[in-house]
């Protein structure tokens, strides 16, 4: 499928939403007539001076009229600072679609592994609706505070049989009832992987070569489930990667 070429953009905040403490949800406003068309996965460059440039993915289903996405302002870099002082009403330039992290269009069991802000494509393309029965999300964060999005994600689970998510906290208090650890210590412990031949590894095997894998964050958690998954033989071309940070 071809992808949309970049054209160049003005958007209006409409609304400026705290999610926790430095992560931050934007509604943006297309304000020029040519649609806004994006294919999930993808992200903008929002042009911060004319020397400089940060690249921010959508969170949100395509809509040719307006758009979400999260921005992480503890780095506390230039585009950080750049949105941490954007206030409603405030209009932002911006070069859109890029990128080629979008899903591939094939029968097979769609993977999402996501830690921080890593989560912002996958929540688009789960919006989207067309992977949504057939796909497992997990999602790694530090501590309770710093989870949002959470209800959404269960409701959708309880919505459609076909997915699962996984929420998984590597510092939460002892008050904390969920998933803890790290979420590369959770992925191939789901029941779908384990084999299906008692004594045999034909079963896992093939289940795991009918799943394509999305990882989409931090480095370490990249690196780590890389080479976890490929200890298991899945094929490069089944693991995709987006590196934020």
């Amino acid at each position: 499928m071809a992808l949309p070429k970049p054209r160049q953009y003005t958007g209006s905040i409409t609304k400026k939403l705290q999610l926790t403490k430095t992560v931050f949800q934007f509604f943006i406003q297309n304000q020029q007539p040519n649609p806004l068309l994006f294919t999930p996965g993808q992200y903008a460059t929002f042009i911060i001076d004319p020397q400089t440039r940060r690249q921010y993915t959508f969170c949100s289903a395509p809509n040719p009229s307006s758009f979400e996405l999260i921005v992480d302002v503890s780095p506390m870099g230039v585009g950080s600072r750049y949105f941490l002082e954007r206030k409603e009403g405030d209009r932002v330039e911006f070069l859109a679609p890029f990128g080629n992290f979008t899903l591939s269009e094939n029968p097979l069991k769609k993977i999402f592994i996501a830690t921080g802000t890593g989560i912002a494509p996958f929540r688009s393309m789960l919006l989207n609706g067309k992977e949504i029965s057939n796909c497992s999300l997990y999602w790694g964060l530090r501590y309770e505070d710093d989870v949002y999005w959470d209800q959404e994600f269960q409701t959708l689970a309880g919505q459609y049989t076909g997915f699962q998510y996984f929420l998984v906290l590597s510092k939460p208090s002892q008050n904390w009832q969920g998933l803890t650890g790290h979420i590369t210590e959770h992925v191939l412990k789901n029941p779908s992987f384990i084999p299906t031949h008692v004594g045999t590894s034909a079963g896992e095997g093939e289940n795991l070569q009918n799943s394509e894998f999305y990882l989409c964050g931090n480095n370490a958690m990249i690196t780590e489930m890389k080479n976890r998954l490929s200890a298991k033989n899945v094929r490069n071309e089944r693991i995709k990667i987006d590196l934020f940070y």
